[in-house]
């Protein structure tokens, strides 16, 4: 009796050609989930980079003088941060029709604790203290 060739098993070909497929979807899928894990940490240095910044934003004008000129710098929960308070804006600031000398800008910037991280920098507006 003659078999068929249809019962026959895989031959090599076949069988490192599906190989090469399932290796490229685990690959597929390590690459994936690295990705978001470098995500994730990524994501937790920014938040506790936000928390720090708004933080020392929250304290200019109570523990820290709403002063032009101001800098100051510290360190809170292991992140370094800075503050510059000054009399100009940036470009990108959209303000509309304001008087010179009426507002006071607060940059906070909070250094990385990680290599791969970048320094976070938050801006504050607020009016200037006019005496009455």
């Amino acid at each position: 009796m003659r078999r068929c060739r249809a019962s026959r098993g895989f031959n090599l070909v076949e069988t490192l050609v599906s190989l090469a497929i399932a290796t490229m979807a685990v690959t597929g899928f390590y690459q994936a989930l690295s990705q978001g894990l470098f995500m994730e940490r990524r994501a937790d240095t920014q938040a506790e980079q936000m928390l720090v910044a708004t933080q020392v934003l929250d304290r200019v004008g109570v523990d820290l003088p709403l002063r032009i000129g101001l800098q100051d710098s510290g360190t809170i929960q292991g992140l370094e941060w800075s503050l510059a308070v000054t009399d100009r804006g940036t470009a990108d600031m959209a303000l509309g029709p304001v008087q010179p000398g009426e507002l006071v800008f607060i940059y906070v910037t909070v250094g990385s604790t990680r290599p791969d991280g970048s320094p976070l920098v938050l801006r504050g507006i607020r009016y200037r203290q006019t005496p009455l």
